[in-house]
């Protein structure tokens, strides 16, 4: 990412056309916008069309507590055993060293590079942020706090379905009783049966809005989860990086998806997942009450989020809503000073009672035997 950064940095026409904007939108992932928001003096608003368990989200001062709250590609849920809560802290140790060991040093090289923001530290022109918005909707998120500059707007670029073109269909016409199972990447080199359609690119959600769409079947990734989630479609999720771990069992979570290891699993296997979840109701159920959630929101995410942005632009940035988290190094932000003081005084209260009381001992054992001498 910092490469792509490099570029734009170097990019001098660019650059000119920048500094004259009035606003910077740009993706969570890309932490770049924090550092051209921060050479320009300009507001900046971040999308994430992730979750917030993201570890760029270290950055904007995210609350990121393991004991309910599970991490970064950890597949957990929040009711945690202690077992799990030893396991979420070590993906929560991950996620943190991952973030400023692999994410922060290139772009402080960036920032030095280019003398950005020389008066302030790399966490303080990362986290240079005055809005979040997050597409993911806490149907689709485990509930946790979020800071004042967070808005969690739901889904961005689901849509109603469009009628398809005539020749899908007339296959999804077709298929009847039985429905249809839209699968996610497939490759074939074989012939088909007539009742499998193959091709380079399909119309992904207005496929998954069709009332004959009975299973979705992909990689967990956010865009084919907000859709399906969207229009009330039961998924199989075979996930393989990033996110997708946490998407995937999120969604078996919420009851509307199982999950299966494409590099294990058999066909017989697979079919046998692909019966259950189609002639099992509760899965459709689940994901018709997911969509419910979703669809019957009370503004739409598009319009709260550009109401929003144009808030934000505006009034010329949100500063006062950031965080004084950000500043904090980690032993204040933990109260790691705080603690070792209580120990120390608990330790040095302790020590003193001690000693007083074996000096309150052996005085008395004194006065004893002074007292038998002379009786």
């Amino acid at each position: 990412m910092a490469m792509y950064c490099e570029g734009v940095l170097n990019d001098r026409e660019l650059m000119n056309d920048i500094q004259n904007a009035d606003l910077i939108i740009g993706d969570a992932l890309y932490m770049c916008s924090s550092l051209i928001a921060s050479k320009f003096s300009l507001p900046h608003v971040v999308i994430l069309t992730n979750t917030l368990n993201l570890p760029a989200m270290h950055a904007f001062g995210i609350p990121f507590s393991p004991s309910y709250v599970p991490q970064f590609k950890s597949s957990l849920t929040d009711k945690l055993s202690f077992v799990e809560r030893l396991e979420n802290i070590y993906h929560w140790i991950l996620v943190y060293w991952a973030f400023n060991h692999g994410m922060v040093p290139p772009f402080h090289d960036l920032k030095e590079r280019y003398n950005i923001a020389p008066d302030k530290s790399i966490y303080e022109t990362l986290g240079r942020v005055d809005l979040i918005i997050s597409q993911k909707p806490f149907i689709l998120e485990y509930p946790r706090p979020v800071l004042p500059n967070t808005k969690v707007v739901g889904p961005l670029l689901t849509t109603p379905a469009k009628p398809l073109r005539d020749e899908l269909e007339e296959f999804m016409r077709r298929s009847g009783n039985e429905g249809v199972i839209l699968l996610d990447r497939a490759e074939a080199k074989i012939d088909l049966s007539s009742n499998i359609k193959v091709a380079s690119w399909l119309p992904q959600n207005d496929i998954l809005g069709h009332n004959q769409t009975k299973l979705f079947i992909n990689h967990g990734g956010v865009n084919g989860l907000m859709e399906a989630a969207y229009h009330g479609v039961p998924m199989i999720c075979a996930p393989f990086f990033g996110d997708q771990y946490d998407n995937a069992h999120l969604a078996r979570r919420k009851g509307f998806a199982e999950v299966v290891n494409l590099d294990t699993i058999t066909a017989d296997e697979l079919v046998e997942v692909i019966i259950k979840v189609i002639s099992n109701h509760s899965y459709r159920e689940s994901a018709v009450g997911v969509s419910k959630f979703i669809k019957l929101l009370p503004r739409s995410p598009l319009q709260e989020a550009a109401d929003w942005i144009e808030y934000t632009q505006a009034v010329g940035g949100l500063q006062h809503l950031r965080p004084r988290c950000l500043d904090l190094p980690f032993y204040k932000l933990y109260f790691l000073d705080v603690l070792l003081v209580a120990v120390l005084t608990i330790a040095f209260v302790w020590f003193s009672l001690k000693y007083l009381r074996s000096r309150w001992l052996g005085m008395r054992i004194t006065w004893l035997a002074d007292k038998e001498k002379i009786l």
